[in-house]
């Protein structure tokens, strides 16, 4: 079942970018929830019976991940909703993650934040703290990734981490997009990390 789920989730991902490209909202409200929902099925496929807590929160941040996603696509009239959304998911994330810090790989993501936000610090406005909270809980997620892969590695923990990974990279690109300068076929390169990362996520279980 693995296999025809990420098919579908691939399918409707496609369709998905498609219609943020085509500026199609219509397409958009039934699409992107049915990618996540896609995703989501992977993990109760591939949960042990009963669910483990590490399963359980992670399909918890899925689902607060699919209501992020809804708000966004309205993101100018929604956004600090999909924004709050999205750090509940990233908070449940952290929590299946938590393990035994690797602090040096702490150096990187401290690198991270600091940059990302001396780019786009002017041009955030009120919104300063909300992405101050944000980018350090992403930050913390990855770093926590990372960790539990360093201390225990096979390919349930990698696939966490390098989920955890496009998430950054997708959200980076996003909130450059947003607040610093659009850039061309930007959705294209948001919604394919950002799908890649959650369909790892789920795969993670």
């Amino acid at each position: 079942m693995t296999f025809e789920l990420s098919i579908i989730t691939l399918i409707s991902a496609i369709i998905t970018i498609y219609a943020k490209l085509r500026e199609n909202e219509l397409l958009q409200f039934i699409f992107k929830p049915l990618t996540m929902i896609a995703i989501i099925l992977l993990v109760f496929f591939n949960s042990s019976s009963p669910m483990s807590f590490y399963e359980k929160a992670i399909l918890t941040g899925l689902i607060f991940s699919t209501i992020g996603d809804v708000f966004l696509i309205k993101d100018k009239q929604f956004f600090v909703q999909g924004l709050v959304s999205f750090l509940i998911g990233h908070i449940c994330y952290i929590v299946a993650f938590w393990t035994n810090p690797h602090w040096l790989s702490l150096i990187f993501y401290l690198t991270y934040i600091f940059f990302f936000l001396s780019i786009l610090w002017k041009d955030l406005g009120k919104l300063k703290i909300p992405v101050i909270i944000y980018s350090t809980a992403i930050a913390l997620m990855s770093w926590m990734a990372l960790s539990r892969t360093i201390e225990n590695h096979n390919h349930h923990t990698f696939h966490a981490f390098l989920g955890s990974f496009m998430f950054v990279i997708s959200d980076s690109l996003l909130a450059y997009n947003k607040f610093k300068k659009p850039f061309r076929f930007a959705h294209l390169f948001i919604l394919g990390t950002y799908f890649l990362a959650q369909w790892l996520i789920a795969l993670s279980v």
